[in-house]
């Protein structure tokens, strides 16, 4: 979503530039006349941003930057702080809508170094929100949400409701996007909601509202994701709003089919297909197209839903909406499944894995240029500091040139206090220096860090998608085959007659297939459990070392101790979950145990995790498996979480490793 821009401070708010563009000529003559006719300079910088921001914006930025420019020199030269910060936030605006990202932040930070040499946090709320969004689109969510903070505490101070409403939407708005931290986003949405009815601004309410809906859609909170959706529905039909509106019917259809309320998705698509042809919207037409292929499978009309589908299909290639072609595709196996097509069954599933490979590759594409904006406005934040550093120097030199022409005047009697000052100013120099020097290198060990964590956590997330990913892949692509394989024989051999050993041989061929099947999900098992995603940490532990112990290749037990009273996000659980796995292979491959204890306690914010085995040990002096990519990625989950690992070995008597974590 694109940030609410607010550029009013505490005067009264011009118009959206969407009402008044450049074929408005009547608005322009008038903005002409108001320049032209206007008594002060005061009153000639207000109407020339008004008239660039107003009539040239939207659709001439480069006219819009002339008019920019010149109450810019006006604003300057009276040293009017209002008219220079409404000319930082016009001009970023234009350099936003052109993704000249570090640009808009260079203004937006002249314009926040200008607001807080003020008191007035109408002025701070506006830049901070600005310069937030500016940081949004450079995809750095980071300080967008530093930024977005202290926009949130400026106009908490003043009870502005009106423009909290704003900025909590902005906020819901970032952490929406990148699908992560949803009770944060939850807790911002229902902010702005709040907010905005208590000062009945509709504008922001629908916007909140629907998207708070599809936070409440991935938190499994259907019901409540209806209940907005319907408040959200009912504002877009009042306004006549079309557009917003079918994004939500979009947005109903998708509870409908996790419910299984086919009819209610029968009537919303046929509506979805009626506003996508009055609004010539091609991209939602996709969706309807699937939606009504759903229809048609629910209902068993296999050819229907195949025709839906199919179009679907072609209008997703049309509008690039890769990820409804990749359902539809999925969708599309299914039904031909279902019909005996087994080769149209294999050609879609190849065609589905084709969109998510281009799907997968298009999002590493978008990382890595929102790595290369992060960098470069790090980049340009650097150049903005040192310049800042140089006026400084530039000042004092100026500063200490005058006090020594002032000292020269003066009588001998001040010769003294001169030398002495002239010392005392050398020394505090000096320590200035050295303070900064070690500030300096203070922080260069801290980003080093900060970079070494983001790097592990970066990797790790990865590592856990990529598994993720694989594990869906195998158990929905490879294992479908595989079962749809012996479906096949089992069917073949009713209608076959052949001999008692021939039975034999495709008895055993059956029971190889099943074996290939256990193996599979097994392997599927163990890149992604679906234990750790049904269950809690304790439960997820517990059922892996019950595996192991199972399968004979290792005597597990297993103890926990106020586990379940663990409130960690799910990137610690499962970095938990990996640690303990890591251990318990290390055991099962270079141990030669027999048995081991797995015992997990939580005590004052401690987690503690502590393997230990009868196996056959070894030197610490020559931690050898500590060479091994194993030992790595468990030291690289122990440094990411912040915690320390403690091992204790001796040849013959077996291993014991205790980690602790801080959580």
């Amino acid at each position: 979503m694109k940030y609410l821009l607010l550029l009013a401070f505490y005067l009264i708010l011009w118009p959206f530039k969407s009402m008044a563009q450049d074929d408005n000529a009547g608005e322009r003559a008038k903005l002409f006349a108001a320049v032209k006719n206007s008594m002060d300079d005061s009153t000639k910088m207000m109407n020339l941003l008004g008239l660039g921001y107003n009539v040239y914006a939207g659709s001439k930025p480069d006219s819009a930057i002339y008019y920019y420019d010149m109450a810019y020199v006006i604003a300057n030269r009276l040293k009017n702080k209002t008219g220079l910060l409404r000319y930082y936030a016009c001009y970023g605006d234009v350099l936003s809508s052109r993704s000249k990202n570090f640009e808009a932040i260079t203004m937006a930070l002249k314009a926040v170094a200008l607001a807080e040499t003020t008191n007035n946090d109408h002025f701070k709320g506006a830049v901070y929100n600005n310069i937030a969004g500016c940081y949004t689109d450079a995809s750095d969510i980071e300080k967008a949400y530093a930024y977005y903070l202290k926009a949130i505490a400026a106009y908490e101070r003043l009870d502005d409701k009106r423009h909290l409403a704003a900025v909590y939407a902005n906020v819901l708005g970032i952490f929406s996007s990148i699908g992560h931290s949803p009770e944060k986003a939850l807790q911002y949405g229902l902010k702005s909601i709040e907010v905005s009815r208590s000062v009945k601004d509709q504008n922001v309410l629908a916007e909140a509202l629907v998207n708070t809906s599809s936070v409440y859609i991935n938190l499994g909170k259907l019901n409540k994701a209806l209940a907005l959706l319907t408040e959200a529905k009912a504002i877009s039909e009042k306004k006549n709003d079309k557009i917003t509106l079918l994004t939500e019917l979009v947005g109903f259809n998708k509870i409908f089919v996790l419910q299984g309320r086919y009819d209610d998705l029968k009537k919303y698509t046929d509506r979805i297909v009626v506003l996508s042809k009055e609004t010539g919207n091609d991209r939602t037409m996709a969706d309807a197209e699937y939606y009504l292929g759903l229809y048609a499978f629910f209902n068993k009309d296999y050819p229907a839903a195949a025709g839906h589908l199919k179009k679907s299909i072609s209008i997703s290639r049309e509008t690039k909406a890769v990820s409804v072609e990749e359902e539809a595709y999925s969708a599309l196996g299914d039904v031909e499944l279902l019909m005996g097509n087994f080769a149209a069954y294999h050609n879609s599933r190849n065609l589905e894995d084709s969109v998510r490979a281009k799907l997968h590759a298009d999002q590493i594409l978008i990382n890595t240029q929102e790595l290369e904006t992060k960098y470069n406005v790090a980049k340009k934040e650097v150049e903005i500091s040192n310049l800042n550093k140089e006026k400084q120097i530039q000042a004092l030199t100026l500063q200490t040139r005058t006090i020594y022409i002032v000292i020269l005047t003066c009588a001998l009697a001040v010769l003294i206090v001169f030398t002495w000052l002239i010392r005392n100013n050398s020394i505090r120099k000096e320590k200035l220096l050295i303070n900064e020097r070690e500030l300096k290198e203070q922080q260069i060990q801290i980003l080093k860090k900060e970079k070494e964590l983001l790097s592990t956590q970066a990797l790790m997330e990865g590592q856990e998608a990529e598994r993720s990913r694989l594990a869906k892949d195998l158990h929905d692509g490879l294992g479908g085959i595989l079962t749809g394989t012996k479906y096949s024989l089992s069917s073949m051999k009713q209608n076959m007659i052949i001999s008692a050993d021939n039975a034999a041989a495709f008895e055993k061929t059956m029971n190889m297939l099943d074996q290939s099947i256990s193996e599979l999900r097994r392997v599927a098992h163990n890149m992604m459990p679906e234990s750790l995603l049904k269950l809690s940490l304790n439960d997820a532990i517990e059922d892996y070392c019950h595996q192991i112990a199972t399968s004979g290749a290792l005597k597990v037990t297993y103890q926990s101790f106020d586990i379940d009273k663990l409130t960690a996000n799910e990137a610690v659980k499962i970095a938990v979950y990996r640690i303990v796995q890591e251990l318990i292979n290390n055991v099962v491959k270079h141990a030669g145990a027999k048995t081991a204890i797995v015992q997990i306690t939580l005590k004052e914010a401690i987690l503690g995790i502590t393997v230990e085995d009868d196996g056959k040990g070894f030197e610490l002096a020559n931690l050898s498996f500590a060479e091994g990519m194993g030992y790595k990625n468990l030291k690289s989950r122990v440094d990411f979480l912040k915690g320390n690992i403690d091992v204790k070995s001796e040849r013959g008597k077996g291993t014991s490793v205790l980690i602790q974590l801080p959580v």
